[in-house]
């Protein structure tokens, strides 16, 4: 028999493991002149995420990217994806990001976007 101490470890070993959060992939759906977490019936809704999390844009229609606000921590650009193909990228930092299709939006200069843009 192990000694207490050792039987001790291993037990929260074993429920910090099993306890260990897993990450999501949000999906955000890229239409008309929106970005949303719905379809395009639903309500515009931005992607709420936690650290470690990855956003899958999906594009359903054509002529879309998404571009991140220049100078803030999380930094991606998909270029121009065709329908029916998607963009990951994977949030490593904390915090709110600012993004925009380079068509059909913009950077505002200050964290923001402007036009068809989004917020993560």
């Amino acid at each position: 028999m192990r000694p207490l101490s050792l039987r001790l470890a291993a037990a929260i070993m074993a429920v910090g493991v099993g306890g260990a959060a897993s990450a999501d992939v949000i999906t955000v759906n890229v239409f008309d002149f929106d970005f949303s977490t719905g379809g395009p019936a639903d309500p515009i809704a931005d992607a709420v995420i936690n650290l470690g999390d990855t956003v899958r844009w999906t594009f359903i229609d054509p002529s879309h990217t998404t571009t991140s606000v220049a100078g803030i921590a999380e930094q991606w650009d998909s270029g121009f994806i065709a329908p029916g193909l998607s963009f990951d990228h994977t949030f490593n930092t904390l915090g709110s990001f600012q993004y925009f299709c380079q068509a059909h939006g913009f950077d505002m200069g200050n964290g923001a976007a402007g036009g068809m843009s989004g917020t993560v």
